[in-house]
């Protein structure tokens, strides 16, 4: 008998009529068309929105790639959360990308074009050094507290989460971006630098969010580094652990000497006359 694969179509069809009909030559150069055509008109009405409205268009890109990447990073977390959560999580991370980091973006990289025209060795890398010494921290840093105010995160608890991640979390965008700022300052022309750099961003802002947007139990309410609780409740000569954030996860570890000495003299001082 013929196989599934047989390539007689009427024999195809009576060995096997609960089988799909196999779809012509004329059938795949049509949707391949199609398809062409498609991605020729969204080229088109995207060149004419850059045209038309260009900090806007570029805006709109990075919000919709942040909302993903936040998506993408909840999934990745597996942590139980209601569909609304989700959604507010989501459009917290993509407000940052939309009103901050998109126009921020492209104010930055008119700035660099003007002052260093050109994609010769000398201003690529200058604008390579200049983006990832100058550019790069900052945007970090404040994209760092845009989330955790969204979050409702205190000035202390925004500062001692800059302590901890900004610099490692920079220090991997080097690795990330160094080699995409090259391609784009050298070849990608200047209307499409924000639209490639949203293309690579989509993976990066997933590492973003799992770094940035903290866990629910965060939310809010930072917990406090040095509980009382912790020290009383504790068993007469066992040390307290205290609770870290480290990515995404809350930990329990012990503290550090100068630490065990604070939460020594808030058990027996009381917090009110900790100074």
């Amino acid at each position: 008998s013929p196989s599934p694969r047989s390539t007689c179509p009427s024999c195809r069809r009576q060995a096997y009529p609960e089988l799909p009909p196999r779809p012509s030559l004329q059938q795949a150069a049509l949707c391949s068309y199609m398809l062409r055509a498609s991605t020729h008109r969204l080229i088109v009405w995207y060149n004419a929105r850059l045209t038309a409205a260009p900090y806007s268009t570029k805006a709109v890109g990075t919000g919709v790639t942040y909302t993903f990447s936040d998506l993408t990073a909840q999934t990745i977390e597996a942590e139980p959360r209601a569909v609304g959560e989700r959604v507010e999580r989501a459009l917290k991370f993509g407000a940052v990308g939309g009103l901050w980091v998109g126009p921020l973006l492209t104010r930055w990289f008119n700035f660099m074009e003007r002052m260093l025209p050109g994609a010769s060795l000398r201003p690529l890398a200058i604008k390579l050094f200049v983006d990832q010494t100058v550019q790069g921290p900052l945007m970090i840093g404040s994209m760092f507290c845009w989330c955790a105010l969204a979050n409702g995160a205190s000035l202390p608890a925004i500062r001692a989460k800059l302590d901890e991640e900004l610099f490692s979390t920079w220090c991997a965008s080097v690795w990330v971006w160094a080699p995409v700022q090259v391609l784009q300052q050298a070849v990608v022309p200047l209307q499409y630098r924000v639209a490639v750099s949203n293309l690579v961003s989509y993976f990066w802002d997933t590492y973003l969010s799992l770094q940035m947007m903290p866990a629910p139990a965060e939310a809010g309410a930072p917990v406090d580094p040095f509980p009382r609780q912790a020290a009383t409740a504790a068993a007469p000569g066992a040390q307290p652990l205290l609770r870290r954030r480290s990515s995404t996860f809350l930990r329990d570890e012990p503290p550090t000497p100068s630490e065990a000495k604070l939460v020594k003299r808030r058990s027996i001082l009381g917090p009110a006359e900790h100074k």
